[in-house]
């Protein structure tokens, strides 16, 4: 169970770090399909807090896949993270009606890590 407490903190890290990379690269390439764009300043705050919070967040989550005493708070903080994020998705899809691709994809993932993160927290458990 060990491993695949590691590999859900690896795996959520890496995907933390693609988006936040992309984000910072390229925050109109990443958001515009969605609709995210916005003047020189605005590009600067989705780097800075889109782009760099995914980037700490992917730091956290590796360094608590190397530290075993680390690995029960970083996967608190991806079940919690994630659960964050797509429970806040659904409400806006609700109250909007608006759904998309991205939206989809991005569900998948969330919903996803949320679940894999409380399978890895209870295994330990029992």
């Amino acid at each position: 169970m060990e491993r695949f407490r590691i590999t859900v903190l690896s795996l959520a890290g890496l995907g933390f770090l693609g988006f936040g990379l992309a984000i910072v690269a390229a925050p109109e390439a990443v958001l515009g399909p969605v609709g995210i764009s916005g003047t020189t300043a605005g590009l600067i705050e989705l780097r800075a807090f889109y782009g760099g919070l995914e980037l700490g967040l992917a730091a956290f989550l590796f360094a608590c896949a190397a530290k075993p005493d680390w690995r029960e708070a970083g996967l608190w903080s991806v079940a919690l993270g994630n659960g964050g994020i797509a429970a806040a998705r659904l409400l806006g899809i609700g109250l909007t009606g608006e759904f998309t691709g991205f939206f989809a994809a991005a569900l998948v993932w969330e919903i996803g890590f949320t679940l894999a993160a409380i399978i890895a927290l209870r295994a330990r458990k029992a």
